[in-house]
């Protein structure tokens, strides 16, 4: 029996969609909210932050999809302690960590992904490294750059870039290493590393409305942040992980996807189209 967690968001939502499109029925969706899953699909309630809930979710599972939580980085710390301490030892667990995961990160995120990955060490577990999800991207800054004409962030000028992945690319990638119980580590990205002007070119091309890129440093990013409003753990998040971008950490390609899948990982101008 396969379990995913935070099954009524974007991966693991996605997750569930491949599973049963492959013929898997003995799934069974874990959520804060189980009435919120889909008719037909087993559910249970999960909350990360009640222990006993994930005590009685995860039992008589042989796999878990665990998708990490988000928030900040105690918060999410502390829901992927709760999971794992309330897992079954025997569970063959599938994590969705990050690409940054090097010990002299600086991205807001990594310090807590490398505990959850150090807390998944002796047990059988699949390491499924992200890199930046395509939609997020898109959501948070491209929907405001086609209105203003202008993508100004700090992701530097040229090389190295970020290698986009989608999370439906991510999801199906998910349910195949679930379903091959996958062990070891995974890289799932996009097909290449896109620079600051080549992503305002896909842009343009996809959306019909022209966008340029234009570079801006660190901190002109994190005042305009604070201008606006946004919270420090938020901007350190933000900003750490332009800074993550121009260090080359989210820019390893092509991945692992097309190799678990049989398709190959759908391109930023694709998802744009769509």
């Amino acid at each position: 029996m396969i379990g995913i967690t935070g099954a009524t968001g974007g991966v693991g939502s996605g997750v569930i969609r491949h599973l049963l499109a492959a013929g898997r029925e003995d799934l069974v969706a874990l959520a804060r909210r189980p009435e919120a899953v889909a008719p037909g699909i087993t559910a249970r309630r999960a909350d990360y932050d009640d222990p006993e809930s994930l005590n009685e979710a995860l039992r008589g599972l042989d796999t878990l999809v665990m998708v990490s939580s988000d928030g900040t980085a105690e918060t999410m710390t502390r829901h992927h302690r709760n999971v794992i301490a309330a897992c079954p030892a025997d569970v063959h667990i599938v994590y969705t960590s990050i690409l940054d995961i090097a010990p002299d990160s600086r991205f807001y995120y990594s310090p807590g992904h490398q505990e959850t990955e150090a807390l998944l060490a002796d047990r059988p577990h699949c390491l499924a490294r992200t890199s930046v999800f395509a939609d997020f991207f898109a959501a948070t800054w491209l929907d405001d750059a086609a209105r203003t004409g202008e993508l100004a962030l700090p992701l530097g000028d040229g090389a190295p870039g970020t290698s986009f992945c989608t999370r439906d690319d991510v999801a199906r990638a998910l349910a195949a290493a679930a379903t091959a119980r996958t062990e070891g580590v995974l890289d799932l990205t996009g097909p290449e590393a896109l620079t600051g002007d080549q992503i305002a070119r896909a842009a343009t091309e996809a959306l019909g409305r022209p966008m340029r890129y234009r570079a801006i440093d660190d901190a002109d990013y994190r005042a305009r942040l604070a201008a606006d409003g946004e919270p420090a753990w938020l901007i350190e998040a933000y900003a750490s992980m332009f800074r993550s971008v121009r260090e080359a950490r989210f820019a390893a390609a092509p991945g692992d996807i097309e190799r678990l899948t049989g398709t190959p990982p759908t391109s930023l101008a694709a998802h744009l189209r769509r």
